[in-house]
């Protein structure tokens, strides 16, 4: 009986997220027991194993399925991560200095072991391919790509491509100049009916029109928060 109501609730809060407009693949029972999830509009995610304490995700991304979110507090806007990453892998679950690294040291015994765990921040527009995996504690940069397989353990400045294990800087999107000037428009932050009129496909020609314009355009979202206990919409 109790598989047959948490089925019920968990399918309930699916359907709500979606007239939210939110997709969350594996409901609620997807979230760790103590976490927290705010998700903006327009997020789509697969079937997770979401693990963060405080999990923050903004409009219009989307996480493919297989994916693991782990010690990471934010995702940005408009990031697309693809299947089987892992998000926020710890780096100290055991000793290296001890006698042993095994945990029989520390469980049920007077000792203890806690590292001091720092989480993944991700800008806004990231794109992370599949099977990659960024370690605690890195910050991606805004606009930045993280190549398939990538073994990240270092942050990524804004707008960078790595690849490689571990990960390097294989080039930028753009020049310094527009990587400056696309960060200052913060297009992001600006709906998408706008977004659309500008010539996406050409930086330059959309730049000065953004910056010139982009005040009157901001997106306004509203905000989800999520958890095992169910779904609430945050006051404005």
């Amino acid at each position: 009986m109790k598989k047959i109501i948490n089925y019920c609730q968990n399918h309930y809060w699916k359907k709500w997220l979606r007239r939210h407009k939110c997709k969350l693949g594996g409901g609620v029972t997807s979230l760790g027991g103590r976490t927290t999830l705010v998700l903006e509009e327009n997020v789509s995610l697969g079937n997770l194993v979401i693990n963060a304490k405080q999990l923050s995700i903004g409009a219009h991304t989307y996480i493919r399925s297989d994916c693991v979110l782990s010690a990471v507090s934010s995702i940005g806007r408009f990031c697309s991560i693809g299947n089987n990453c892992y998000i926020g892998q710890d780096k100290n679950t055991h000793p290296s200095d001890w006698v042993s690294s095994h945990p029989f040291q520390f469980t049920n015994t007077s000792l203890s072991f806690e590292p001091e765990i720092v989480d993944v921040t991700i800008g806004d527009d990231v794109w992370i391919g599949h099977d990659a995996m960024i370690m605690e504690g890195v910050n991606v940069g805004t606009g930045a790509i993280i190549a398939t397989r990538a073994l990240v353990l270092h942050d990524v400045p804004p707008y960078a491509i790595v690849a490689g294990t571990p990960a390097k800087v294989i080039k930028y999107r753009h020049p310094p100049e527009r990587v400056s000037a696309l960060l200052n428009s913060q297009w992001w932050e600006c709906n998408v009916d706008y977004l659309l009129t500008l010539r996406l496909d050409d930086p330059d020609a959309a730049l000065p029109e953004l910056m010139d314009a982009r005040s009157n355009h901001l997106a306004s979202y509203e905000r989800l928060e999520v958890s095992r206990k169910g779904c609430r919409v945050l006051p404005a």
